[in-house]
């Protein structure tokens, strides 16, 4: 008897999710507003000709919802219970060059939709009248799915293998975008955790896919580039559609925009690399690395990362507004830094060829703290709103950075037959980091400068730990390199 040939389920699934997908934007985009408001409001009558924001949907009328999710339930299965994966030798030429693309485009989406979450927060509170504490359980909420995300997709990465992760992660992402039809906010909270899981699962099964596809003399400095340039995009992505979007539909369209670009992802999926990579033998270059850069070091590295960067991306937005900038003035600066992060991945690139991982994250981490402690110490600040929002996006820059090399450099040293697992379990590290960060943010989140200090005292922490890993660095290549010039690795 024949088995079953589950990869009739998954194209069905696939298919379901996608047309759902499609159906629940455009009856978001296309739904008469003027007729309808938010729970509770009263809809003042429409001024003619005006755009009216997009408004949540009760769930009786969101069928699309509920079709998505057993579309994916279904993907879930059949990619599960497939039999007859064979690993595929490593990608070659356009191929390798295409998975290279692929992944940072992916990578790309994912930064932005972590990003966009500081955009969404400010229109989600005015419209619930929300306080800056409640507000953050929606970023609680969403951090807390790309922490579970992080340790699923990276267990999943070396069982399912890459493709088949890729496409479920790929298709959550799309099908959860439509929490921006949510009416209510704990509806929008629950769906945040959800999309969240999808999004965390994303950033180490790319970084893994990248490192599968890159050569090994060149895999280190490429992935980071790629990162880096991932990361800024990323973050230009989310600032121009708040820019450009947010104003003409509202603060949910930011959500809804999440369909069409994991749909774009999941069409890709057929040249996504699907293989295990073979066992490599360790040089004393690596030894001395993974020697230095030891399991609790680098996650504890990872955790203070996290609290840097999430705390700060979440609430950079609302604090640039409560500074004294219009909307439209604050989304714009971020999106000016966000187009000047482009060209800073080539100089970051070289400067971690010249200087190495080590010295790169302690110098960006100690540079952002003097900076911010000189800014908010001179009281410009305080007195000042495009002083204090060029503080913001300079610390939103560096912060930024430091995280887009970490964990490149934490899946390059890992063992193949693992790598997925080990770079979750560092990213899981980063993103229970992230949790801590917008709480911690919130409690300053009316003070700028109070923010600004905190996070110099964050930065500070960090390049103290960088630079206890060049430490551990130096020794560890004193002790692998014996005295007669005999090397190995112990």
């Amino acid at each position: 008897m024949s088995k079953p040939d589950w990869r009739w389920a998954v194209a069905g699934g696939t298919a379901v999710v996608l047309i759902s997908s499609v159906i629940g934007v455009v009856r978001a985009l296309a739904m008469d507003h003027a007729m309808t408001g938010p729970p509770g409001h009263d809809m003042a009558m429409p001024v003619p000709g005006a755009r009216i924001p997009l408004q949540g949907m009760p769930l009786s009328e969101m069928p699309e919802m509920f079709a998505a999710a057993a579309g994916l339930l279904l993907v879930i299965a059949g990619t599960a219970l497939r039999t007859g994966r064979r690993p595929q030798p490593p990608p070659e030429g356009k191929r390798r060059l295409f998975a290279a693309v692929i992944g940072t485009a992916a990578l790309t989406i994912d930064v932005s939709k972590t990003s966009t979450l500081g955009f969404v927060i400010p229109g989600l509170r005015a419209e619930y009248g929300l306080d800056a504490k409640a507000a953050s359980f929606l970023a609680v909420a969403g951090l807390t799915g790309t922490a579970i995300g992080a340790v699923v997709f990276g267990v999943l990465a070396d069982r399912w293998g890459r493709r088949g992760s890729y496409l479920v992660a790929t298709l959550a992402f799309a099908a959860t975008s439509m929490c921006g039809s949510m009416p209510t906010f704990a509806g929008n909270v629950v769906m945040c955790a959800l999309m969240g899981t999808s999004v965390g699962g994303l950033a180490p099964l790319l970084i893994v896919m990248l490192t599968d596809a890159l050569r090994s003399s060149s895999r280190s400095s490429a992935v980071i580039a790629l990162s880096v340039l991932a990361s800024a995009v990323g973050y230009l992505v989310a600032a121009g559609s708040a820019l450009w979007l947010e104003p003409v539909f509202g603060w949910r369209v930011l959500w809804l925009i999440g369909a069409p670009t994991g749909l774009a992802l999941a069409a890709l999926t057929p040249w996504v690399p699907d293989r295990i990579e073979p066992r490599e033998t360790a040089g004393i270059a690596e030894a001395v690395h993974v020697r230095a850069l030891g399991s609790g070091l680098q996650r504890g590295y990872a955790f203070l990362i996290g609290v840097l960067t999430f705390g700060l991306t979440t609430w950079v937005p609302s604090l640039a507004r409560s500074g004294g900038l219009a909307v439209a003035t604050a989304n714009l600066w971020l999106s000016v830094a966000a187009v000047v992060m482009v060209p800073c991945a080539l100089l970051l690139t070289w400067c971690h060829r010249r200087f190495g991982p080590v010295r790169l994250s302690a110098g960006l981490a100690a540079a952002t703290a003097a900076l911010l402690l000189v800014l908010t110490g001179s009281g410009a600040v305080s007195s000042v709103a495009w002083v204090c929002a060029g503080a913001l996006v300079a610390a939103l820059f560096s912060v930024n950075t430091m995280a887009a090399v970490f964990l490149p450099i934490a899946a390059d040293l890992a063992d193949p037959a693992g790598r997925g697992r080990t770079t979750g379990a560092v990213s899981l590290c980063n993103r229970l980091g992230g949790l801590c960060g917008p709480l911690l943010i919130a409690a300053f989140v009316y003070s700028a400068s109070d923010v600004l200090v905190a996070v110099a005292a964050l930065a500070l922490c960090s390049a103290v730990a960088a630079c206890w890993i060049g430490r551990r660095h130096r020794i560890a290549v004193r002790e692998t390199v014996q005295p007669d010039g005999e090397a190995g690795a112990r």
